[in-house]
């Protein structure tokens, strides 16, 4: 059943992201091309995986704009699971190697996406500066995953890294947290199982950061690290007692 529910999962993925390409070439506005196909990518790739997904503050995606989201990272389950609430005007920070994925490395640049060379400090400092440059200018909000990378421990989160709350600080844009409840036992790539089951993401409430400068970039990081994982663990309590 693994094996069936990756391939339909893959197929409808793939399927998501031509249109995605589709919608990147033909509409003059990019703001939109992203959310349309994130939805996409939801309705075609959650069903198949067995996933449903269960919002809790959806509102607050859109109540707080231009804002900076940070959202931990557990594994390419991430995408169905945070496609179908995906913002408009919002673009995405991923590391340079997502633009090395066929398909998906091309609709990411063609919409608008950045990506960051994590492996040198120099350049991932003048991308964020330009994305900051968006925010103010254009209203932007931005998502990122600050951990970097997918997690290691389910129900851990990882040491955040700092570029989040500097352009936050920055922009003067409050944090929007988002926390999806940990995927393993239930789904779990390694261990090859695929649900089904349901996934509860939370939309925490905002952080803001008027006031704030630069010295306090590690005082809010941890701030928002400690919220999260407070959250994270509330949530993996929940499914333990489900």
């Amino acid at each position: 059943m693994f094996y069936l529910r990756a391939v339909a999962g893959a197929l409808g993925f793939a399927a998501a992201i031509l249109y995605g390409i589709g919608l990147a070439i033909v509409r003059r506005d990019r703001s939109r091309v992203l959310r349309d196909a994130s939805r996409a990518i939801a309705r075609l790739t959650r069903r198949p995986l067995g996933i449903r997904v269960v919002v809790r503050g959806e509102e607050r995606l859109h109540s707080t704009r231009p804002c900076i989201f940070i959202a931990n990272h557990q594994s390419a389950l991430d995408i169905p699971i945070l496609a179908g609430i995906y913002p408009e005007d919002t673009i995405l920070i991923a590391k340079k190697e997502v633009l090395s994925c066929p398909l998906l490395g091309w609709f990411f640049a063609a919409s608008g996406n950045v990506p960051i060379d994590r492996s040198s400090p120099r350049r991932a400092v003048a991308t964020l500066q330009r994305v900051e440059e968006a925010v103010r200018s254009h209203g932007l909000s931005v998502w990122i995953f600050p951990e970097g990378t997918w997690g290691k421990e389910p129900g851990r989160l990882l040491p955040f890294k700092k570029g989040a709350f500097r352009m936050a600080i920055a922009t003067g844009a409050p944090l929007v947290p988002i926390v999806v409840a940990p995927l393993a036992p239930t789904f779990d790539l390694a261990a090859r199982r695929l649900g089904p089951g349901t996934v509860e993401v939370r939309v925490l409430d905002p952080i803001p950061v008027a006031g704030l400068t630069e010295e306090d970039v590690d005082a809010l990081a941890a701030r928002a690290q400690s919220r999260m994982a407070a959250a994270l663990r509330e949530l993996g309590g929940a499914r333990r007692s489900a």
